[in-house]
């Protein structure tokens, strides 16, 4: 490539740039100007942490609800707010471990990592020894350990969440008993995450709980409105504004997908060279669920991959969105043709996928026949099944449901040309489906 051409480009994507007075508005990883609505919740942690003037704060403070309803950002905010509060925000999603978030901790209060050989006890003692150095020279009121994303440690099977959370909380009466008082904030995306602690840990924890409900469609549209004004020159017709809030809100609630979607659609718009219209909202509506669907399944394993282009396979073929455990297992044996996982291991990554937002269960009744799980797949399963194996996706789920919806469509009688193509499109759905 030549200077002149790289120019060209430049020049090209400098022009589209210039649809936006402020993109780094449209950057949900900053801080927004104004924060919409949840004047409860702040109110809630302000009392629990407003307590340390009092001498007095509760070990341990659980934030839930759904991604993207400000949990995150409104810990920050108030913790900030107070000058005398010294707030340590750990991401645990960076840990694949229980003892990783051991290491993350310490990385964030400037330590240097340990090996799983030394010890979660070793580990412990440096965290506590690292926040009495810190609060000592800083010559703070109060320590605060937010660790987000705290469901992620509950995927390690083979360490042990309660014992962590229960050492981290034992640390904070420790911490208190040498004239530092702490405490730690929860925030996670798994209403049931704490449930999966042991009964030493809930009786010392209490029930100290933020629920976070998921913004209404009018708190999305006034936080777009807010952004919006900050991030273009223009004013930018209400009515995509309104289309960004919708699909939004009937989608997932997450105001942070919500500025995604106003963002990636300028971006079309400018590259289209026109103003942004409801037909951009659609097209990046599209553009990022097929994104985010790739960035989701690329970080799982195998088996959990296969088990979610099977349950795709099924939802897209007999048009049902709820399927059994044993069905979607005997499809997925179907597909591998050899060395499965057992169906109790099976049974246990359906209930991972879950627990990631992938998958959502229900538990139903079937009379003498006793309980049966049923889940559903929350992504478009086209997406998920052109992602997983297109090659496999389209000759075997795609063209034999395009044939049976053809052969429907025409009139199903042995005479018609189709019916052979139906024939052999019922018979591939038996077999797969």
């Amino acid at each position: 490539m030549s200077d002149p051409e790289l120019d060209k480009i430049i020049n090209k994507v400098a022009k589209e740039e210039k649809i936006f007075k402020k993109k780094s508005a449209l950057d949900t990883s900053n801080p927004p100007l104004k924060l919409v609505s949840r004047v409860n919740e702040v109110e809630k942690i302000v009392r629990y942490i407003h307590d340390y003037k009092q001498g007095h704060v509760v070990p341990l403070v659980s934030i839930y609800g759904r991604s993207g309803t400000g949990k995150s950002t409104l810990v920050r905010y108030v913790c900030n707010y107070f000058p005398e509060i010294i707030l340590c925000f750990v991401n645990l999603k960076k840990a694949k471990t229980v003892f990783g978030g051991v290491n993350l901790i310490l990385n964030e209060l400037d330590q240097p990592s340990l090996t799983s050989a030394q010890g979660m006890n070793l580990g412990m003692e440096k965290i506590q020894e690292a926040i009495l150095n810190k609060m000592k020279l800083e010559r703070k009121k109060l320590f605060i350990l937010a660790l987000d994303e705290f469901d992620v440690i509950f995927y390690d099977k083979r360490g042990n969440p309660s014992d962590f959370v229960y050492k981290l909380v034992e640390m904070i009466a420790e911490l208190k008993n040498n004239g530092c008082l702490a405490m730690i904030i929860t925030i996670s995306n798994n209403v049931l995450s704490d449930s999966e602690l042991d009964d030493r840990i809930k009786s010392r924890i209490g029930n100290s709980e933020i629920f976070f409900k998921p913004y209404s469609h009018e708190e999305m549209l006034e936080i777009l409105r807010a952004r919006a004004e900050e991030a273009f020159d223009k004013k930018i017709d209400d009515k995509v504004l309104e289309k960004c809030a919708k699909v939004s809100y009937l989608e997932h609630g997450d105001a942070r997908r919500a500025v995604d979607l106003l963002r990636v659609s300028a971006e079309i718009a400018a590259k289209e060279k026109k103003d942004l219209t409801i037909e951009h909202v659609n097209a990046a509506s599209q553009q990022l669920q097929k994104d985010r669907t790739g960035e989701v399944i690329s970080s799982l394993s195998h088996h959990s991959k296969l088990i979610c282009l099977v349950l795709a396979a099924k939802t897209y073929g007999l048009e049902k969105n709820w399927h059994a455990t044993k069905s979607i297992y005997e499809k997925y044996v179907k597909y591998l043709g050899s060395e499965p996982v057992s169906y109790r291991r099976f049974s246990e990554l359906l209930k991972d996928l879950e627990n990631t937002g992938l998958l959502e269960s229900k538990t139903g009744s079937r009379g003498q026949k006793g309980y049966r799980t049923e889940f559903q797949l929350i992504m478009d399963p086209q997406i998920v099944g052109e992602i997983i194996d297109k090659k496999w996706w389209n000759e075997i789920v795609v063209h034999p449901k395009a044939s049976l919806d053809k052969a429907k469509n025409s009139g199903i009688t042995k005479s018609n040309p189709v019916y052979l193509h139906y024939k052999m499109a019922k018979k591939g759905i038996e077999s797969w489906w």
